[in-house]
């Protein structure tokens, strides 16, 4: 065999050796972030509830227009409010108000206000209370003997979201009965009107919220007026939809309380004229539940 022909032979071997496949490592790296919304208030409405504490953690799986995947699930683990601007909780019955009623409006002389008695139910106007004796002429009222219900809970997301709420067992006493044939009251004598605390550090008991917090949305079908919407028209399978997010609530890098808003909700009682002696003497409430939705 001459040299010229064993060239021939090496270059027909290499060129066999290039088309051979080798054996590779093939890599994925893969990262998933659902959309979360966390809800935190109180544990409870009974006595010795806790808060701040996060009871709904809502992924937005569902689908559009559904409600949200709570992982702490079970009507026991739902998220209770607070009495706005603190983090105690909402006793069931009781009424939630910062503000201590004053009953008369446009008395012509006397001193305003209520000295609340140190047993009394704070909020509340009771045989423990006093006040000063006072004038009265044409207009003096006492359409002030009922309060606001003013309670809050609190939100922080990676994602936009909707709320629901949902107005149900409706219960009075006395002149309030609600089961009689033709009650004097009912859903649509409870006004509820909402607001959102974000993007300022905001100290709530033992928590600063918010520093690092943005406005989600925006509320919807009356609750963003100060009248509010009656509950009447929250009573459906899923209540009626009240705020309308369109983006989520953190900011920029913080924690779960700085990147948190507060929901306040401002509940009023009466026909939309407030309370007047006509309607009677007793008690009425009522259960709104808010559930976040996938928008």
């Amino acid at each position: 065999m001459s040299l010229k022909k064993l060239a021939l032979v090496g270059g027909m071997t290499a060129s066999l050796m290039a088309g051979t496949a080798y054996a590779s490592v093939i890599d994925r790296p893969f990262f998933q972030v659902l959309g979360v919304v966390v809800v935190w208030g109180a544990d409870g409405n009974a006595a010795g509830s806790n808060a701040p504490v996060v009871s709904d953690f809502v992924l937005l799986t569902e689908g559009s227009g559904n409600a949200g995947a709570d992982l702490i699930g079970g009507t026991a683990q739902d998220t209770f409010t607070v009495l706005t601007g603190s983090l105690s909780p909402i006793e069931g019955g009781s009424a939630a108000s910062g503000t201590v009623i004053d009953p008369v409006t446009g008395r012509t002389t006397g001193a305003a206000g209520v000295t609340e008695g140190a047993s009394g139910s704070a909020g509340v106007l009771d045989a423990t209370d006093s006040l000063a004796a006072f004038g009265i002429d044409n207009s003096t009222d006492v359409n002030g003997l009922v309060n606001q219900h003013t309670s809050s809970f609190y939100v922080a997301s990676n994602a936009a979201f909707d709320i629901y709420a949902k107005a149900e067992n409706l219960v009075g006493t006395g002149d309030f009965d609600t089961t009689v044939a033709s009650p004097t009251v009912g859903y649509d004598d409870i006004s509820l009107s909402m607001a959102v605390v974000a993007g300022t550090a905001t100290t709530d008991g033992t928590i600063t919220f918010g520093a690092n917090s943005q406005n989600p949305g925006d509320f919807v079908n009356g609750v963003e007026t100060a009248a509010g919407e009656g509950l009447d028209s929250m009573t459906g399978a899923n209540g009626l939809k009240v705020f309308d997010g369109t983006q989520r609530t953190a900011a920029s890098v913080g924690s779960l309380a700085q990147q948190s808003v507060r929901f306040d909700n401002t509940y009023t009682f009466g026909d939309g004229t407030g309370y007047d002696l006509s309607l009677g003497a007793g008690s009425l409430t009522a259960d709104v539940t808010y559930t976040i939705f996938v928008p």
